[in-house]
């Protein structure tokens, strides 16, 4: 799929109520990372505070788990803040573009640092054999 064509499909899903909830939920969870960030907070302790396991804070920021009005306050409490809803005009301005642009980059900055790091194998020696770089 060419960057043009992948562009169109991009806003005409934003312009479906399921795209914009989506926006509205990526930009409130990379809220919620730096916040996280900013205290130092690990997924656990955001499951702890929010009387949950960590597996459910993978997904919310995974985008796996639906999120109620009731989830964003407890998350937002979690992380010292309130939540704010308001109606807005239609047509986002060049800074909120801005700033969901940079929402985005964050929440796909927070899943790469939160991806499980693969397991390393034990290496195994062979009977007699020696371990070190003195080979």
């Amino acid at each position: 799929m060419s960057t043009r064509s992948f562009e169109a499909l991009r806003q005409r899903l934003a312009a479906t109520p399921e795209g914009q909830a989506e926006h509205l939920a990526v930009a409130f969870l990379a809220q919620v990372h730096a916040r996280m960030q900013a205290q130092g907070m690990s997924n656990t302790e955001l499951a702890r505070r929010l009387g949950t396991s960590p597996a459910y804070v993978t997904r919310l920021f995974r985008g796996s788990a639906n999120l109620s009005l009731q989830t964003l306050v407890k998350l937002a409490q979690a992380v010292g803040a309130g939540l704010r809803l308001s109606v807005a005009s239609a047509q986002p301005t060049p800074k909120t573009q801005a700033a969901m642009r940079e929402a985005r980059a964050m929440a796909a900055a927070h899943l790469q640092a939160t991806k499980p790091q693969q397991a390393r194998q034990p290496v195994r020696k062979k009977v007699g054999e020696k371990v070190g770089k003195n080979q």
